[in-house]
């Protein structure tokens, strides 16, 4: 199906209000329960489904940002002028859009990875609802994007007080209140996926290569969430990258060892050089992996070990 195809299709039983007629159903957002964002010039022109979204992941070029608990309107006054004399006021400029979104306690690490998002003019944002919509806009070219973002600012983290979980705090400042007006939606009856239980970010996880000797053919990894505790299952062969003094050398099996929470990787005789090992998708070229098993997005730190 082809993205203009999906575009502005409203799902309803009966005919309401539209415009100043009566004819055709309405489209009203629900309470935005997730997040996309993508770099600045990104635009949207394939289907919407979820094997495109998670390649845009994969290729860095969206983000998900999932467990909002609430995503609050801002009110923002126009700016007003009042005349002497009259009294009489005319609006000289509206505002931006501002929106305060609150997350699920989702951990320091969590919170951490937001703060790395804060900046100004990098994003743009498109946003699901409830029910699985997804909203986004068009520039005056009909090229679909999502609105711009003049300020995404996540500010300090407030730990747990008694029966009050930890909070974290988003804000996010639209750039041009006229993108709006220009929005176009997609209706989650016709996606592939349901926002809230398909999409997620992508996990970081950590590498530790161990000892390799010379002349050994088994390249042993650890292979832990950030947490440190769970292991990362269901990862192949192909979902690694080995190199040897920053060439890379064929990775021939891959052993998943649960109980050791560790991968031996089967590689040519070790040579006294040094070796490295992250994940990669070789067909993207990018370092988040795609998990075959579980569809989970991954990306690990570069792991090093000197053969010896």
């Amino acid at each position: 199906m082809a993205l203009i195809d999906q575009l502005n299709v409203v799902a309803c039983s009966q005919g309401d209000l539209l415009g100043t007629g009566m004819e055709g159903c309405t489209f009203d957002w629900n309470r935005v329960a997730t997040i996309e964002l993508s770099p600045r010039g990104y635009a949207y022109t394939a289907e919407q489904n979820l094997a495109n979204i998670k390649e845009g992941q994969q290729k860095g070029d969206l983000i998900i940002l999932q467990g909002i608990k609430s995503f609050a309107l801002v009110p923002v006054d126009p700016n007003i002028n009042t005349a002497d004399g009259s009294g009489y006021k005319t609006v000289t400029g509206e505002m931006p859009y501002e929106y305060d979104v609150m997350f699920d306690n989702n951990g320091v690490n969590y919170w951490k990875a937001l703060r790395m998002l804060n900046s100004k003019d990098r994003y743009n944002v498109a946003f699901y609802d409830i029910e699985g919509n997804k909203i986004f806009t068009q520039n005056k070219a009909g090229v679909v994007k999502g609105f711009g973002v003049k300020m995404l600012f996540v500010g300090q983290y407030k730990g747990k007080e008694g029966n009050n979980p930890a909070e974290v705090k988003m804000q996010l400042q639209l750039a041009d209140f006229s993108e709006m007006e220009r929005q176009s939606w997609i209706s989650g009856d016709t996606l592939d996926f349901s926002a809230e239980s398909d999409l997620e970010g992508v996990n970081d996880v950590n590498l530790i290569a161990s000892p390799l000797a010379i002349g050994a053919t088994e390249l042993v990894v650890s292979a832990l969430l950030l947490d440190k505790s769970h292991f990362v299952d269901g990862l192949l062969a192909s979902n690694f990258i080995v190199k040897k003094n920053n060439v890379a050398v064929a990775i021939s099996g891959a052993v998943a060892d649960s109980n050791a929470k560790t991968y031996t990787l089967t590689i040519p005789a070790a040579e006294a050089a040094t070796y490295t090992v992250s994940t990669w998708d070789a067909t993207l070229s990018t370092p988040i992996i795609l998990s075959a098993g579980s569809g989970l997005l991954y990306k690990s730190n570069i792991a090093t070990v000197i053969g010896d």
